[in-house]
């Protein structure tokens, strides 16, 4: 037997009863009414779950629109393939399209766990790849760097997700802090081996102050010997200043014998920074001494280039004999006694500038002779003329004009006249007068007066 509430009255009594003893309410009547309520919640709590069934049916269908986009993210999965390390680009795109996709469509993207597997898998592949470029590392030494730093780059294109999965990361920054270590004591020691400043210390000293140089601005603070170096650059520069100062002091009179001085102490004054060279206080001198020796070697190339009657020389093809240069109204043969041949100038108010050469072929092909003379230019009066110039070729009482098939045998000679026309004032006045042309290749120069 039970007990239970009265209906009426609340109060408790026997489930037995037919009445309730305390209001006499029908307790047996309606003691199954409790039953109909429970029924009635169960139908109302399986109505609530159809509508709400019904309900995420309808909240998750997907229009055309969405199915479209749904389908083709789908497929972009699919796409991606056999992973790469060139693989980091299709996997964004297809990520930053599923990201860009609404929660009910994301719901509806069936081969998700492919893209998951996907960049996983990139992941790996890189980690795996900074991983097998810091075990090349091996034992540290001063030329460790470039394998250092193809890790180090390797190792820090990786993102934060792809870092978590090198598993020889501490590898790689234990070489590092080696490497500065002994890139620090190299330093150290290179200032150390400077020793005893002299004039040949430069390339020690050049040698440690690349290798502090090359250092990072925290490895340079670990450097104790810094100051050694510092004042072994300032001993060194003082004793090449005063070096300096010695050998142009050392020059002298300047000569064409004056060049090796001249150029040791323009070579080690070019050397010097700004600021040492404005410690030589005899510069003035080497800059005239410059100037000087340039001026003497000019006049005496200008000397070797220059003829004078009867000056010889040789070329691989011919022997060039210099006769004379005439101002002259006529281009004449060697001989002009009995009949011969000439050129005047077609110009009454014109005068010829008349170069002659003897010429000797040494070779054993045809010296051609038209393209023997070349580059002719006349100074005259301070004034530089470039010159049409003409060829002619005499022997005996006969003299021609050269043409594109004239030459000579082998081991044959003929006079050569050079020719270009002036203006007849040329004739009555002393004013300087230069020719210069290239002849068999060789420069020349013939101060006509």
């Amino acid at each position: 037997m039970a007990l239970i509430n009265c209906p009426e009255c609340g109060k408790e009594v026997s489930d037995a009863a037919e009445l309730c003893p305390n209001c006499g309410y029908s307790i047996k009547k309606h003691k199954k009414k409790p039953q109909t309520k429970k029924i009635i919640m169960i139908a109302a709590v399986a109505i609530a779950i159809l509508i709400s069934s019904l309900i995420v049916f309808f909240v998750n269908r997907l229009d055309d629109e969405e199915q479209a986009s749904v389908d083709n993210v789908m497929t972009a999965i699919t796409n991606i393939g056999e992973i790469n390390t060139k693989s980091e680009a299709q996997i964004a795109k297809v990520e930053r399209s599923y990201n860009a996709l609404s929660g009910k469509c994301k719901r509806h993207v069936e081969n998700y766990d492919e893209l998951v597997a996907a960049r996983e898998d990139y992941n790996n592949l890189r980690a795996e790849e900074a991983i097998e470029y810091i075990s090349k590392i091996g034992e540290v030494t001063l030329n460790s760097q470039e394998t250092i730093d193809k890790a180090k780059d390797t190792y820090d294109l990786l993102s934060d997700e792809q870092k978590t999965l090198v598993t020889n990361e501490e590898d790689l920054f234990s070489a590092i802090e080696q490497l500065s270590n002994l890139r620090i004591d190299d330093a150290d020691a290179k200032i150390a081996a400077i020793g005893v400043i002299s004039l040949e210390s430069q390339n020690k000293i050049a040698e440690a102050r690349k290798a502090y140089d090359l250092l990072s601005d925290e490895e340079k603070t670990k450097v104790g010997s810094y100051k050694d170096l510092s004042k072994a650059e300032e001993d060194y520069e003082n004793l090449t200043v005063s070096r300096c100062i010695s050998l142009i002091d050392s020059i002298g009179t300047v000569t064409l014998e004056s060049g090796e001085k001249i150029k040791e102490a323009r070579s080690l004054y070019s050397s010097f920074s700004k600021e040492t060279k404005d410690k030589i206080t005899n510069y003035s001198i080497l800059a005239k001494a410059d100037m000087e020796y340039a001026q003497l070697v000019w006049e005496e190339e200008e000397r070797k280039r220059s003829l004078n009657p009867g000056d010889s020389f040789s070329t691989a093809s011919c022997e060039i004999t210099y006769s004379k240069t005439s101002i002259t109204n006529r281009i004449a043969p060697n001989k002009t006694s009995g009949a011969y041949l000439y050129y005047s100038p077609h110009n009454e108010n014109e005068i010829f500038l008349d170069s002659v050469f003897q010429i000797k072929n040494i070779d054993t092909d045809n010296l051609w002779i038209e393209n023997l003379v070349s580059d002719y230019t006349v100074e005259y009066d301070g004034r530089i003329l470039t010159k049409p110039h003409k060829l002619y070729t005499s022997g005996g009482s006969d003299i021609s004009a050269v043409y594109s098939w004239d030459s000579l045998y082998a081991l044959e000679t003929t006079t050569l006249h050079v020719v270009t026309t002036m203006p007849g004032e040329i004739k009555s006045n002393d004013k300087p007068l230069t020719v210069k042309f290239t002849i068999a290749g060789e420069e020349k120069i013939i101060h006509v007066r």
